[in-house]
């Protein structure tokens, strides 16, 4: 298996960030031309200063503690708002009094599901107690749910699952450790990354005439790395697809699948197999380190569900912080709560950043000559394309064996000390060459200028 998003241009990045420590350590200058890395490559929201949202730590922090250091320290309320001290005891609660220490039930928490229920219901307008907490699983990151209905749905090498092109690696890779064949279907770049029906018709059925068992689509809305965001026709065009040649839809981060399923009577008609992914670790939370995501899954058969359950209580249960967070995430404080503005302008404020920064680069790439770069409306990524590489340096990346995007990403990491992910990672067309990078850095605008003026040293070496 291959990722590339900690490939081989993270594993150059981490060894130069280790070098540039060491000097500083002895009071050298070290031989780069620049004096830190900018991990642009993942989506680490924290990692690039992005300050975390107040509340929900504090309710963590009380949960991590004693007792008798927390919730019933004397002095507790002159530390924690009184709405962030209920919420943990009521938290400890739904652990049965055993703290996050101990394992929970397989599935998660009971009451952690519970809140995750009740968000979906008010998200797509659903009535109360129309969503299954039983069908509701918390993991250790949506990456582990994906991975667990990847496991049940891959049975052997006829097994086929339809992924987007370009796509998020963690597709691919699992597919190729569990012996899968990945389906490919085209995003169209000229459209602005939008799907076409007939493209996904096109490839399911080279993929049947190959004898591939398809079982599986998967559907990433906000795009990853592309950053679009699909419109609603296209939303309903995926769904239609899947309930009509009988495949499940592994909707990634994906707000309005199970809406416009609804709207179209897939779901009271027993028509579709969706299972729909979250995760605390992007948007405004960005709290990637805390491991916390779910998969809620909508007419999956009950039985399926028991296999699931079997398989995610071999692991035992996912991390219970993690569990902790998605729960505070679905369910902030209540509008009146003493905590309810300053959180609401927390989150209000990151939001505006993240929209502003994503202007400035998509912008900024797509105005450098030689680039294009679609605007990007969602995710966190901008996914520029690189219209011309010089001929020195597709022979120099043959010579060295590696794919001619990721010749560019190295030299421009060894030159800038921007680390980007090459796009032949998330797959692409034929000829195209480009990279993914992130906007969170709050150096985008200097990101950008950096990134114009090593493309013309780097046309100008090995032209």
């Amino acid at each position: 298996m291959d990722y590339a998003v900690r490939g081989r241009i993270a594993i150059a990045a981490d060894k130069f960030s280790e070098d540039l420590v060491v000097a500083k350590r002895r009071g050298v200058s070290s031989d780069f031309p620049f004096d830190h890395i900018i991990m642009t490559n993942i989506g680490n929201p924290h990692c690039l200063k992005q300050k975390a949202i107040s509340w929900p730590r504090q309710v963590l922090a009380l949960l991590q503690l004693p007792d008798e250091l927390g919730v019933d320290h004397p002095s507790v309320h002159e530390l924690f708002p009184s709405d962030a001290i209920e919420r943990a005891r009521e938290m400890k609660r739904a652990l049965d009094g055993n703290g996050l220490g101990a394992y929970t039930h397989s599935k998660g928490a009971k009451p952690f599901r519970e809140d995750v229920a009740s968000f979906i219901e008010r998200r797509d307008g659903a009535r109360s107690g129309s969503v299954d907490v039983e069908s509701i699983f918390l993991s250790s990151g949506a990456s582990e749910a994906i991975t667990m209905l990847l496991t049940a749905l891959i049975r052997d090498s006829t097994c086929g699952c339809m992924i987007p092109i370009p796509q998020y690696p963690l597709y691919s890779a699992t597919l190729d450790l569990l012996g899968g064949k990945k389906v490919g279907y085209y995003l169209d770049e000229d459209e602005g990354w939008g799907l076409d029906i007939d493209d996904l018709e096109r490839s399911l059925n080279e993929a049947k005439a190959k004898g591939i068992n398809v079982v599986c689509l998967v559907l990433i809305n906000p795009g990853n790395p592309t950053g679009q965001v699909l419109k609603e026709n296209e939303v309903k065009d995926v769904l239609l697809f899947c309930a009509r040649h009988n495949l499940v839809l592994l909707a990634d981060e994906v707000y309005q699948e199970k809406r416009a399923a609804d709207e179209l009577g897939l779901i009271d008609q027993d028509s579709v197999q969706l299972c729909s992914f979250h995760s605390v670790s992007k948007g405004v939370y960005g709290e990637c380190g805390q491991r916390g995501g779910y998969v809620e899954m909508t007419g999956i058969d009950s039985d399926v569900i028991n296999v699931l359950f079997k398989l995610a209580a071999s692991k035992l249960c996912s991390n219970s912080t993690g569990q902790a967070m998605v729960s505070l995430m679905v369910r902030g404080p209540y509008k009146g709560d003493v905590s309810y503005d300053k959180h609401e302008k927390e989150k209000q404020a990151i939001y505006e950043g993240l929209k502003d920064r994503a202007k400035i680069m998509s912008r900024g790439l797509d105005k450098i000559a030689g680039f294009s770069c679609k605007s990007a409306s969602g995710a966190m990524y901008c996914f520029p394309r690189i219209h011309h590489l010089p001929k020195g340096a597709i022979q120099a990346s043959e010579e060295l064996g590696m794919s001619p995007d990721t010749f560019y990403s190295l030299d421009l990491l060894s030159s800038t000390g921007i680390c980007v992910v090459p796009a032949s990672g998330f797959g692409q067309k034929q000829g195209r060459y480009g990279f993914r990078t992130t906007f969170l850095s709050k150096e985008s605008e200097a990101v950008v200028d950096k990134i114009r003026r090593h493309y013309e040293e780097f046309c100008l070496k090995y032209t």
